[in-house]
């Protein structure tokens, strides 16, 4: 797995991620109407197909490089930071977690504001639906997650109990579930539910001395989680912008087949997570001619980034040589936890001094710019201070 976490980190890193839209959706999260399962939480940096040209030659051969591509102004830039504001139910809602304790008493039921730890079944006309069932789930009661009537016929549940809840689809939702009869067999595993929040509690709990005090840092916590966010949407900012105010006049198809391994590198570590190898995963989840067509398409998008990194990399004359890339790399090879020799193996060259160039890229930009940071709500619109 640590290789597949590697290979993981520098798809990411190097902002190429293209997955959504491609494939067979999947219906684990889909009887829940609030959540999906989908690969393109991986976008932090992703430069979006509308961004880019799309009718742009490739070639066989290799030019150079200033051939390829012609820079805008990458420095002197002035770009706005978005940090999001921190809400009194952001607060609350994180408290519930930390308060959430199991119910040991085996006759209790689960009431709303619950969660429950439930098993569940999904049939169809007597039939599993990929994607129904899950041996283990938590379910916040009286969130309205699931379909309608899920979470109600759960209340009123005990530990271990299991129950038929005969519910049909909405009319809008999936087109091969829309408006069907489904039938979830669901058996709780375990309920819990928030105690007290109160100055004793926090005093045997947590490093606090009150109520007061605890709430605070969980409010400083989301803070610091919401800054770090920030900071990482502004490098993707960076990227997109260089990106895009530069023109790539031709694409190399040596490029181009990067992009491809990039493409295939991180559908193979999301295949990962699900214990599957990427081929078993793509003929399981995925439509593979859509695959096909959509990583084409997030190739040539890729490529165009790489060609843009590489012409800010021949202007500023960096080299793999210097102690700048030197220690980047060290530090990259130290998180990873292989050695120098497995580190390269496992990424490839390419993509390892393609993403410490990216890097280097993005820290000059953000020296040399303008950055004005605004507070802004769920929603990005800007909020008063």
């Amino acid at each position: 797995m640590k290789r597949k976490i590697v290979v993981f980190m520098m798809c990411l890193s190097l902002g190429t991620a293209m997955i959504s839209g491609c494939g067979k959706e999947d219906t684990t999260s889909q009887t829940s109407k609030a959540s999906s399962v989908d690969a393109a939480s991986a976008e932090s940096q992703e430069t979006s197909e509308s961004d880019l040209e799309e009718e742009i030659p490739v070639v066989d051969t290799d030019p150079a490089i200033d051939e390829c591509v012609t820079l805008g102004e990458y420095k002197g830039l002035t770009l706005e930071e978005k940090i999001q504001q921190v809400t009194d139910e952001e607060i609350e809602n994180s408290l519930y977690d930390a308060l959430l304790e199991t119910v040991d008493d085996p006759e209790a039921t689960a009431q709303i504001g619950d969660t429950v730890d439930i098993a569940y079944v999904g049939k169809v006309d007597g039939q599993e639906f990929e994607g129904g069932s899950s041996d283990s789930y938590n379910l916040e009661l009286g969130s309205h997650t699931f379909i309608d009537g899920f979470e109600d016929g759960v209340v009123g549940m005990k530990q271990d109990e299991t129950k038929d809840l005969q519910l049909k689809f909405p009319d809008n939702y999936t087109e091969e579930l829309a408006g069907k009869d489904v039938v979830f067999t669901v058996t709780v595993n375990a309920i819990s539910r928030p105690v007290e929040l109160t100055d004793e509690w926090v005093k045997e709990n947590t490093e606090y001395s009150n109520v007061e005090e605890y709430r605070s840092s969980q409010r400083e916590a989301l803070e610091a989680a919401n800054l770090a966010s920030a900071e990482t949407d502004l490098q993707s900012l960076v990227l997109q912008t260089v990106v895009e105010g530069a023109v790539v006049n031709q694409i190399p198809q040596s490029y181009v087949t990067l992009g491809e391994e990039s493409y295939d590198a991180r559908y193979a570590m999301y295949a990962a997570f699900y214990g599957m190898e990427l081929e078993d995963f793509l003929d399981q989840y995925v439509d593979r001619e859509k695959y096909e067509e959509d990583k084409q398409k997030s190739a040539k998008q890729a490529a165009q980034v790489y060609l843009v990194i590489r012409a800010v990399q021949e202007k500023e004359g960096w080299t793999t040589d210097d102690e700048d890339y030197g220690n980047r790399l060290n530090n990259y090879i130290e998180n990873s936890g292989l050695s120098r020799e497995e580190f390269i193996e496992q990424n490839g060259e390419d993509f390892v001094e393609l993403t410490i160039m990216m890097d280097r890229m993005v820290d000059l930009v953000l020296e040399n710019a303008t950055i004005n940071r605004v507070m802004v709500d769920s929603d990005g619109n800007v909020v008063a201070q």
